[in-house]
């Protein structure tokens, strides 16, 4: 699989620091358009009545003419643009018009939409190889569109941690477990795996022998697409198996897993990997495929 189309959907109202340098930085290495999709509540229609948002997302009612609210959110949508702007230099990708098609890669294009935020964005990435978004950890609203993403057009989703550290080329980590999700993951990753310079299969798990064969599969697979990787098992230490997870990726620039191996409402009622690390990861970008 190749990766040449990356969105990034940016709420309105919050930071996208992280997200946005996330997608630059892969469409750097990739050689990849990102499209950056500005998504806005609708301009209220009540006459001398404005919306404006409140704490955690909760949109109030606010005395202010309807005019207010149009030049409040084009203030703020000026300083958006220009942060990306700002963005797509330092990361030397050029900036394309809303209407210039990419000739060449890697590019960036920043475009606006009004709606729910998680149904635009998972309308649009069906129409894309990768979505950039982040844990509940870094942004609540990101994880909610990661998830979605993730459940209805089976796209791979990049969680972007707090900072990037690394160049994403060091030490790529395959949280392994034998699933479909797991394997679709594996294949997503392949262009960050080819050019990585150390692939570890780290399956989290007490039962060491149950893991030896399956490893060897991936790491066939891995050798066929010429990719050498080592194996070996993290013990949980009564830990749960996201914890052990994340614990074992601190020191990776990049960890790759499938997503939902178990059904969502199961991991909601009783807790999962998936789930942990869609609250959790802040420290090191996660890859995961369903």
């Amino acid at each position: 699989m190749s990766i040449k189309r990356i969105l990034i959907p940016l709420p309105g109202a919050i930071d996208h620091t992280s997200e946005v340098a996330m997608g630059l930085s892969v469409a750097k290495l990739l050689g990849a358009h990102v499209e950056a999709l500005h998504i806005a509540d609708p301009v209220p229609a009540s006459p001398g009545m404005g919306m404006i948002q409140g704490n955690y997302g909760a949109r109030v009612a606010a005395a202010r003419p309807i005019g207010w609210a149009v030049e409040e959110r084009e203030k703020a949508l000026q300083e958006k643009r220009e942060q990306f702007r700002q963005a797509c230099l330092r990361h030397a990708v050029p900036l394309l018009t809303a209407d210039e098609a990419p000739t060449g890669l890697p590019a960036a294009t920043w475009r606006e939409a009004d709606g729910e935020y998680e149904r635009v964005a998972v309308q649009r990435a069906a129409a894309f190889d990768l979505m950039v978004a982040t844990s509940a950890a870094v942004v609540e609203r990101l994880k909610d569109i990661a998830e979605r993403s993730l459940l209805r057009t089976h796209r791979p989703v990049l969680l972007a941690p707090q900072q990037l550290r690394g160049s994403l080329t060091g030490t790529v980590m395959i949280a392994w477990k034998e699933s479909l999700q797991c394997w679709h993951a594996v294949s997503a990753a392949l262009p960050f795996l080819e050019r990585a310079e150390r692939v570890e299969v780290i399956s989290a798990d007490d039962e060491v022998d149950e893991r030896d064969a399956s490893h060897d599969e991936v790491l066939t697979y891995l050798r066929c697409h010429g990719i050498d990787a080592s194996a070996r098992i993290e013990p949980l230490d009564g830990r749960s198996v996201g914890e052990t997870l994340l614990a074992a990726a601190n020191e990776a620039d990049l960890m790759v897993m499938g997503a939902y191996a178990h059904s969502r409402l199961r991991e909601m009622l009783l807790g999962g990997a998936t789930r942990h690390v869609l609250q959790k990861a802040v420290v090191t970008p996660v890859l995961m495929a369903h």
